[in-house]
């Protein structure tokens, strides 16, 4: 801990401990005093005997605290690449108006494996490379008799678009680092069915990495 006092001790302002600083002069950039900037102690509190002298000096004895909530239990109804890689029809040119219905033809669509994107890109399992402006993405999923709250299990990189059946389920911007949930939009709730559904996806990517995916997860709330 001397080298984090001292530095702290002999840094120009007189603030707490800055998330980064210019090494050039030693002054804090951004954010300072953030719990998440209590970490640097962790190590002195794990020695028992310097925890028990500052424990014990605790005046609060604060109680009662409110019980953590219990973690969702999340079920994959639909694998995406981060378990089991699926054939989607996909293009890279702009399809013609109704590419979303489960009733367009997209028999001269390309073929590929999930996930689409570059190598390189955070969290991407790529089945087939997509190193251009925009992909659209086509594919039929079966899901399930019974689920909780069905929600699109989705990797993105850039702005992307999901459809159920013709209907917008999901539209994001940005980008992700790994697989999430993302919960579904009001009027694509009744779009969803048991049995067959046709999931029609659009991603645009600007710069950096790229990446496209997309299965559905169901969140439990016990």
């Amino acid at each position: 801990m001397d080298p984090v006092y001292r530095f702290l001790d002999e840094t120009p302002q007189r603030v707490g401990a800055g998330d980064f600083y210019n090494t050039a002069n030693g002054r804090h950039i951004g954010m300072h005093t953030r719990p998440v900037v209590g970490g640097v102690f962790l190590q002195m509190l794990y020695d028992k005997p310097v925890w028990k002298k500052w424990a014990s000096r605790d005046t609060t004895r604060a109680a009662n605290w409110a019980p953590l909530p219990i973690a969702p239990v999340i079920s994959i109804l639909v694998p995406a690449a981060d378990e089991a890689p699926a054939t989607w029809a996909y293009t890279t040119s702009k399809p013609q108006e109704g590419w979303t219905r489960p009733d367009f033809d997209d028999h001269g669509w390309q073929t590929g494996r999930s996930g689409f994107g570059t190598r390189g890109t955070p969290g991407a399992v790529i089945g087939t490379t997509w190193n251009t402006a925009d992909i659209w993405l086509r594919r039929e999923i079966d899901l399930p008799v019974k689920w909780h709250d069905p929600q699109i299990w989705i990797h993105h990189d850039e702005d992307a678009e999901v459809y159920i059946n013709g209907v917008l389920a999901l539209k994001t911007t940005g980008w992700t680092t790994a697989y999430d949930a993302f919960p579904l939009l009001p009027a694509a709730k009744p779009a969803l069915k048991h049995g067959k559904n046709l999931i029609a996806v659009h991603c645009h990517q600007t710069t950096g990495g790229q990446y496209i995916d997309v299965g559905f997860a169901d969140i439990e709330t016990k």
